[in-house]
Parts: C-alpha cells; structure tokens; sequence
C-alpha cells in the first residue's frame, strides 16, 4: 500500500501562490516552505511542527488543508497516530488544493489499520471507494479493506473485496497481491476447485508478482487435492528447485516425500527429506526429516543410514520430542544387531531423560542387558517398570516378563513363578499370557521328580531239554 505522496507539486503551487499582507505572507509562506520541504526530506517532526506555526500565523491560508494532510502524513510516519487521526480529521472538511479528493478519508482508514481498529478502518475504506471510485488510492483502499475483513474473521467478505479488486482495477500494482491473498484464502477453506482456476492462471497473468514462488507452491498443494497427484508433484519440484532456501520448501518437501512414499518411491522420498535438512537446516521440520530418513532407510535394510540419522537427530535437537522416538529406534537397532552395549547406552540415555517413553526405554533396557547376561542391569530395569507403570498396564505386564526371566536364569524358582502367574492371570494381552502359562508348564515340567524306574529282571535261561525227550 502506499504510504506517501511526493509533495514537490505542492511546493511549487505554494511558492505561486498570493499573499495579502507583505509581512504575514512572508512568514507564512517560509513556514510552509520549510514545512514541506522536512517532510520530503524525511524530517517528519521538523515538519509538524513548522506546519503547526504556519496554521497559527495564517489560519486564514487556503493551504491550511493541504498543511493539516501533510502534518497528518508526517505524525503518521512518525507512529503518532491519535495526531495524525486528528490531522486527517480536521483536513477532511477543509478545501484542498494539492491533494486528490478524499484523501483525508483514505488516510483516516489507514491510520485506523495500523491502530488495528479493524472495524472502524473496514468502514472507512468502503466509505472511501464509494464516493471517490476514480482515486488513485481506490485500489488501496480496497486491497487493505480486505485485510480488515481477514482480521476481523471474514473470510467470505475478503474474497469478494480482492475479487472486486482484480475485476475493477486489474492492471494495478497490487492485483498480483490481491490475487495470491484469495487465492490463499480459497486454499484455507478447501475451496480447490476455484483456488486451481485463480492459481493455474496466476503465473502468466502475474508474472512480476513477489509472490509467484508462494502461487507456485499453492498451485501443487491444489493439484495434489484435486487429484492431480502427477502434476503437483511436477509443481512442487519446480518451486522446491527454483526456491531450495524458501520459507515453504520444507513443508514442500514434505508433501513431495509423502508423494513419493504414495507412488513407493522410498529412495526418492528420502532424497527430498535430505534435501529439507540440507537446504533449510533451521526449519522446525528438520527433525522429522531426519527422523524419517532414519525409518525409510532402516527399512530399506540401509542400517548404516539410518543410525546416522537418528544420532544426527539425538544430537542436534536433544529437545525435540522425536529426539526419545530416534533413541528407542537406535535401542531397537543395535538390539537386532546384537550390540547390546549399545543398545543399552541408548535406550539408558532415554529413559534417564525422564520423558513420557521412560517406561519403553527402560523395558528396552531390560532386554538389552539380559541378553548380554547382565541380571542385575536387567533386574534393576524391570523393577523401575514396576515401579512407575500403572498397576494394571501392560508395561507392567512386559516387566514382570522380563523379572520371570531374570529370576529364573538365577535359579530363583518360586519368584519366577510368582512373576508369571500374575501375567496369566491378570493380563489382556492374550500372546503374553500363552507365554507366561507356557513357561510355567516349563517349570512345574522341571520341578516335578522324576519316578524312579526298577530295572527290568533278566529272564532265566530256559533248562534244555534233553535230546529224544
């Protein structure tokens, strides 16, 4: 929007003009001279106070309203805006030689923007381009007022307000802006029908607009939802190729990745996420990326890739809450690589941050060290469990398992025994209690004596019989 006007057209007029009294004109028409020529050199507080003299030395000037507007343009620039309210205000029922018809108004509207007094600004737009269609702020006008009615939660009346922007007045300067602002809107409210007809155009109808690269990006996300998977893939690299650093292209690639993932193109769906953590490193999504190429790699059997991925993660963002969910899946890894070292330290660095998968982490704990032989790691881990889990939970479950094993590698029978029977009798996971019987059956089998059998008596020889008998 503009903000001001160049006032060299209202110096000359000033100098031209005529002056009733030799020594008041002189002084007037010096006030005003360094008045407006502050103002055009940035000096806004030298020009409001030079034009509040000049309007006390000659009220009766017919420059007074050009004076009122450009004191109203100067207390504006400098933040002031209950002065400049009042400039505008006053400006508004004095004749003005200078400036467009209106302007005061328009001015007004503006000031009542930036004050966020929405309502009232709305107003006083619409006011304004009503009575003066013609005036070179119209399109302003309207461009802000559909802003007003964005904060104002009017989503429907901001639609119409740049429609009528682009209609009325489309070789503006700001149609291109009104045009992304629908456009965004329409996208908002899942309109995508309408929003793919604004923003196929938008390239060759806009093609200076600053907000191509965005149109672009919106023009995927829209060809993607209205079915059109291929050609808002096609969309979306082009503004993740054109644009890597833009503010969106993380979010692009995202919706790339998933596209990949969709058609089962896993290797290139983790190039996209590499290219999120390569180009836009300081976007919130990195670890997610970075969590997803741990995963995809791991299940393209890339072990190598994806613990690398996810120690990046651990390392870089210790905060983010996937950082635990990388630490579970190293534990996991190294599980199934038999690096139960390894496998402990990470699921130990989890569970000792203390976060909502403590418990998981400390059941992965548990594994590691028994498989390593480390009872009493092992001991001490499914004890913590059972501790901290809900009593009738299934990590409970899962821990007492792990206690079972634990005491009966120590031989400590009637504890294993103990651990097992609360699991057949009190879980709901029906897997766990087939288990939990089958090692008790495994342990009344060891416990119970086995009979002692006699040995079989040797038949006698039979006597031979004697020969002819």
């Amino acid at each position: 929007m503009r903000s001001s006007v160049c006032l060299v057209g209202v110096l000359a007029w000033a100098m031209a003009g005529t002056a009733p009294a030799l020594a008041a004109v002189s002084e007037a028409d010096r006030l005003w001279t360094v008045g407006i020529q502050a103002f055009e050199d940035g000096l806004y507080d030298v020009s409001y106070r030079e034009l509040a003299e000049f309007a006390r030395v000659a009220p009766n000037d017919a420059r007074r309203g050009d004076a009122a507007v450009v004191r109203g343009k100067a207390a504006f620039a400098l933040g002031r805006y209950g002065d400049a309210l009042g400039e505008f205000g006053a400006a508004q029922g004095m004749p003005l030689r200078a400036f467009t018809p209106g302007e005061p108004l328009f001015w007004q509207a503006e000031v009542l923007f930036r004050l966020r007094r929405f309502s009232d600004a709305r107003e006083r737009y619409t006011l304004f381009v009503r009575g003066y269609p013609t005036s070179p702020y119209a399109d302003d006008a309207l461009y802000a007022r559909g802003f007003s009615e964005l904060e104002l939660g009017l989503p429907e009346e901001a639609l119409a307000t740049f429609n009528t922007l682009l209609r009325e007045y489309p070789a503006s300067e700001l149609a291109g802006s009104a045009a992304y602002a629908a456009a965004r809107e329409l996208v908002r409210a899942k309109r995508w029908d309408e929003a793919l007809g604004l923003l196929s155009a938008y390239p060759s109808r806009f093609p200076q607009s600053r907000f191509l690269p965005e149109a672009r990006y919106l023009l995927g996300v829209t060809q993607v939802e209205t079915g059109r998977a291929a050609e808002g893939a096609r969309s979306l690299e082009e503004f993740v190729t054109a644009h890597p650093t833009h503010d969106l292209a993380p979010t692009a690639r995202v919706l790339l990745a998933e596209s990949h993932l969709k058609a089962g193109r896993t290797p290139e769906a983790i190039e996209q996420y590499r290219g999120l953590v390569k180009h836009t490193p300081t976007s919130s999504l990195v670890p997610q990326a970075l969590y997803q190429i741990g995963d995809l790699s791991q299940r393209l059997g890339r072990t190598t890739d994806a613990e690398t991925a996810w120690k990046t993660l651990r390392r870089d963002y210790p905060q983010d809450a996937l950082a635990a969910s990388a630490g579970l899946e190293l534990a996991n890894l190294h599980l199934k690589g038999r690096q139960f070292d390894q496998a402990m330290q990470a699921a130990r660095e989890v569970a000792d941050a203390k976060g909502p998968q403590r418990l998981d982490a400390l059941l992965l704990l548990g594994e590691g060290a028994l498989k390593a032989g480390k009872m009493a790691e092992a001991r001490g881990a499914y004890e913590a469990v059972l501790a901290e889990a809900p009593v009738s939970g299934g990590d409970r479950f899962r821990a007492l398992a792990g206690v079972g094993l634990v005491a009966e590698s120590q031989k400590e029978t009637e504890a294993a025994r103990r651990a097992y029977q609360e699991i057949a009798e009190k879980a709901d996971d029906a897997e766990l209690v087939r288990w939990a019987k089958s090692r008790l059956q495994g342990l009344e089998a060891r416990d119970k004596p086995t009979p002692r059998v006699a040995p079989k008596a040797k038949p006698r020889p039979s006597a031979k019989p004697e020969s002819g008998s």
